[in-house]
């Protein structure tokens, strides 16, 4: 059969030694199995997509069982390469490359099936035929069948969404604790509200007058509201009579000296005007419409004009000029000549046909323009939407092949991610499920806990132990952060005293320099003093002389 032969790498078994088939399998017993095994494992995978297909071969009929196999790879979505009468004759026979080729098409994506599978069965809208919809109760009912699928999507899409979230139980405790801290300040800060307000004065007139105020807050908002409606209905309401009045003022414009007789007359001309344009314009444009319609349609099934082709066109009609201007001047001579020779007619008839085929070469040269025209718009309209995708140059054929096989490998690849993400997904469905049924265990044990220790005379230990265990590791976490703050203030010491021994160093040999200038300063201030004494003296003393005589 086309499609499929025996060199294909087909080995299902694989597949079907892992969970959760288990078939034990290799390729030795796998090509061993009779066709009816064959068709059977078969059915057993099917048996796992979805378990109507739970059937004993053995006891159905294979017309039947080639029927529910074939709707259901149908609703599988499943194309095999041979035709239906060939894949049908296969299932019956249980052809064994047909089988295996099956199977290798389903093993890999078999959960991918499984989902598909159990929305088939809901999303495969029933074909109810038209004269029966005619019926208001079938067409009732069908409706609310159709609604009911798009209700069952939204469902399936919000249910998915939730299985896809990862979120774990130490996230939601952890969030249960925020919020319930959150809860408590709320409640603290209402209390604190409360305890303000109850110590005013008139309190419940002042309650009162609030309510009123939002009441007649939301009554003006309400107010609002009316007036723009109004607003807007007002102002349509003005359009709508400035449109009347405008034409009522062209109706009496035009009615003014309109009698029964000029009024008839107006619509006898209206009527033979408009049959005349249904009779004898409409019809001629529409056929003008037609050719033009077919010319179109058969430019659009030629191949397209190169410019070679224009060039033969353009070739061809100087020809055909040159032709007619050498008949024309052979005719004027003939003429010239012997204006009786009856070869005139002849001539003249062929320069008729020349005429027409050059009026006919004119239009087949208009029509190549055109055509002309329109490719090159095309091709620019063209140039421009690659321009606008960021797109520089066409792609040459090896580049062409080139993207395509990168198109495929990125396909590929994306199946081979999709796989792994539908694997996670799995994973992540039966982790939840393992978390809930531990937190119901947990929730169990506690509960008998607690039993034990009001038995025992002991209750709430267990709690007390959780106290504990939560102080001891807030102690461990403030311990750690002191232990953080101490090495901060150690290597900021350590940090200090470094930066002191750094600027010591850069001013001993300063200092040692300041010594004996210090020295010598001393001297000079000494030295200075002293002279400053003797020399003051020995000045002030003729000066108070001086200053003292008159007095005396």
């Amino acid at each position: 059969s086309s499609g499929i032969n025996a060199e294909w790498p087909l080995r299902p078994g694989e597949h079907l030694n892992k969970p959760p088939f288990n078939k034990n399998f290799n390729m030795i017993t796998f090509d061993k199995l009779e066709p009816l095994q064959v068709l059977q494992v078969l059915n057993d995978v099917f048996t796992y997509i979805d378990d109507k297909n739970r059937k004993d071969l053995r006891e159905e009929l294979p017309e039947e069982m080639a029927t529910r196999m074939l709707k259901f790879l149908s609703l599988l979505n499943y194309r095999p390469e041979v035709t239906l009468e060939e894949f049908q004759t296969g299932i019956i026979t249980g052809d064994r490359f047909i089988v295996q080729a099956t199977l290798y098409w389903i093993l890999p994506r078999v959960e991918q099936l499984k989902t598909r599978a159990y929305l088939g069965k809901y999303l495969v809208k029933i074909d109810v035929p038209e004269e029966i919809l005619q019926d208001d109760e079938v067409e009732k009912l069908h409706e609310e069948y159709l609604e009911y699928l798009e209700q069952f999507k939204e469902v399936h899409k919000a249910t998915e969404a939730l299985k896809s979230h990862t979120y774990t139980t130490a996230d939601l405790k952890k969030d249960i604790s925020k919020m319930e801290t959150e809860y408590e300040q709320i409640v603290k800060n209402i209390d604190r509200k409360k305890v303000k307000v109850e110590s005013l004065e008139n309190l419940e007139d002042m309650m009162e007058a609030v309510t009123e105020l939002r009441k007649e807050q939301e009554r003006q908002d309400s107010f609002k509201e009316q007036k723009l409606s109004i607003r807007a209905s007002i102002q349509t309401a003005d359009t709508q009579s400035n449109r009347l009045m405008h034409q009522l003022r062209e109706l009496r414009s035009t009615s003014g000296n309109l009698t029964v007789q000029t009024l008839m007359q107006r619509l006898e001309d209206e009527y033979s005007t408009i049959k005349r344009m249904v009779e004898s314009t409409l019809p001629h444009e529409i056929e003008q419409k037609k050719k033009s319609c077919l010319n179109k349609q058969k430019v659009v099934l030629e191949p397209a004009m190169t410019d070679d082709d224009l060039r033969k066109l353009q070739a061809d009609e100087r020809t055909a000029q040159s032709q007619l201007q050498n008949l024309l001047q052979e005719k004027q001579a003939r003429e010239d000549d012997d204006r009786g020779d009856e070869k005139l007619s002849m001539f003249r008839k062929q320069a008729t046909m020349i005429a027409r085929k050059k009026q006919d070469m004119k239009a087949a040269l208009d029509s190549a323009r055109e055509q002309l025209a329109e490719a090159e718009a095309e091709v620019n309209e063209k140039k421009m939407e690659m321009k606008k995708s960021g797109i520089d140059r066409v792609l040459t054929g090896n580049e062409f092949k080139a993207y395509v096989a990168q198109i495929k490998s990125k396909g590929n690849d994306y199946k081979a991610k999709r796989s792994q993400m539908t694997e996670l997904r799995a994973e992540v469905g039966v982790l939840l499920r393992t978390s809930d049924i531990l937190q119901a265990q947990y929730d169990s044990i506690k509960e008998i806990l607690m039993q034990k220790e009001k038995e025992k005379g002991i209750s709430g230990y267990s709690d007390a132990q959780d106290e504990l265990l939560k102080v001891s590791e807030q102690k461990g976490q403030t311990d750690e952060q002191k232990g953080k703050v101490l090495q901060d203030m150690s290597d900021m010491s350590n940090k200090l005293n470094q930066m002191i021994a750094n600027k010591k160093a850069q001013l001993n040999p300063i200092i040692k320099e300041l010594r004996p200038l210090r020295a010598e300063a001393q001297e000079l201030a000494r030295q200075h003093k002293k002279e400053k004494s003797t020399d003051c003296d020995s000045a002030l003393i003729p000066l108070l002389n001086a200053a003292l005589i008159p007095l005396l």
